[in-house]
């Protein structure tokens, strides 16, 4: 199973979900972060249960004909594709979507023997090393059996991966680096 964390950019966080659409067979239900911009941080605050919530103060149009919409009290959480035409029950209605996202995540988290979790990072600032290392942590807490993998891409040829995230690999857990080339 392939399970996408996004990335902190808008277009390169669709891509990661649209890939595993093209590439792979389990692209049947949304996932959680599969049409997200998200940092690492978010998608800790996420698995570690912070309320589900939106600011109602910054809604804003898109250059997509959809209404963007942060999530409240997360480091870096948007929807830009979820709001077709915003009306008086839109906040409740994406707030519903994504609860039931967030039970889903956890239920499969929970109940599945392997998942590939796969990241887009633009460049060495970006992997959020500490968010990483937590995200493993986070994992573990859900189910000390999964075994899984954490696969960052990038399309970046100079991309470096810390030595700390790179001596997580083990039978148990994998972290990986793929350069796209266009």
């Amino acid at each position: 199973m392939y399970l996408s964390l996004s990335s902190s950019y808008a277009g390169n966080a669709c891509a990661v979900r649209q890939s595993i659409i093209n590439y792979t067979t389990n692209s049947n239900e949304t996932q959680f972060f599969d049409w997200l911009v998200t940092s690492m941080k978010s998608v800790n605050q996420i698995l570690e249960n912070t309320p589900i919530i939106f600011e109602s103060n910054y809604i804003y149009p898109n250059p997509l004909n959809t209404t963007s919409i942060n999530f409240k009290n997360f480091d870096l959480l948007s929807s830009h594709h979820d709001i077709h035409k915003f009306n008086d029950n839109s906040i409740n209605e994406i707030t519903e979507k994504y609860i039931r996202r967030y039970e889903r995540l956890i239920n499969t988290i929970k109940e599945q023997k392997k998942i590939n979790f796969i990241r887009y990072c633009k460049n060495s600032t970006n992997i959020e090393e500490e968010e990483i290392l937590k995200f493993y942590k986070n994992i573990k807490n859900i189910n000390p059996n999964l075994l899984f993998n954490f696969i960052l891409i990038s399309d970046n040829n100079d991309l470096v991966i810390p030595n700390s995230l790179l001596t997580l690999s083990r039978p148990t857990h994998v972290i990986s680096a793929y350069r796209q080339t266009y």
